[in-house]
């Protein structure tokens, strides 16, 4: 079923406020009227709204052929369930990508399927941007389990953000110097979503809003089909609440 996201005009002066999603040939979905006034230039927003009204995240491709602006989505992804996380080839490197709060903890592998090793660090990056949770000597204490699991071929989760390309790059590098399949598993509950569950976390593991902010718009762009050409052996978005 395709998704057409387009900007849309709600008066006379053909002024824009907000954005219009329609499927199948034009049959109307749903418009949003109430975004700010500038709205009409945040398109990763607007494709966040759609995809929670679509239920997954999609591939959008922009397109100006044959009439006004638009963002068009195939509709057909699903999202996969958390068994996925039990039907891994033993010595896979599993790698969540997800914003702050947005269950990559709550979904690892359980005791009693496939072995596994979770590790609740982050990358230099938000160390610098201001999240207290996480320290320099946790992102080196990660690169030493890395080395040890993916050494001795053990099945390894790893519930670290992992939003930037860069970090993903070096655990690519890791697998493959290893000879070890690297699959990730993909988690982006709205925005708001993860700020309200962030707010309920003791204080001491709360994320800063703006790194929040942060960690999602990164997540959004790290989609299964940006994951696989970046050199994963495959990903997968997992269901998650929107």
């Amino acid at each position: 079923m395709l998704y057409v996201l387009a900007r849309a005009q709600f008066d006379l002066a053909g002024d824009v406020f907000g954005w219009q999603l329609s499927r199948g040939g034009g049959l109307f979905v749903d418009c949003h009227e109430g975004f700010a006034a500038d709205f009409d230039g945040d398109v990763e927003g607007a494709m966040d709204w759609a995809e929670r009204i679509i239920g997954t995240r999609q591939d959008w491709r922009h397109t100006h052929a044959d009439g006004p602006e638009r963002w068009l989505a195939d509709g057909d992804r699903a999202a996969a369930g958390t068994d996925v996380l039990r039907s891994i080839e033993p010595g896979t490197l599993l790698v969540a990508v997800g914003p702050g709060a947005s269950g990559k903890r709550r979904s690892r592998p359980r005791p009693g399927s496939s072995p596994s090793v979770s590790t609740p660090c982050a990358s230099r990056s938000e160390v610098t941007r201001g999240d207290q949770s996480v320290t320099p000597a946790a992102v080196v204490e990660q690169h030493i389990l890395l080395e040890k699991h993916l050494s001795e071929g053990t099945t390894l989760y790893l519930d670290s953000t992992n939003v930037e390309v860069s970090v993903r790059a070096e655990l690519v590098e890791q697998a493959r110097r290893h000879g070890r399949p690297i699959v990730a598993v993909c988690f982006l509950p709205h925005l708001d979503t993860c700020r309200a569950r962030n707010s309920a976390r003791p204080p001491n593991r709360r994320v800063p809003d703006d790194v929040l902010a942060w960690q999602h718009s990164l997540a959004l762009a790290a989609t299964p089909k940006a994951l696989i050409g970046e050199g994963f052996t495959a990903a997968h978005d997992l269901a998650t609440p929107l």
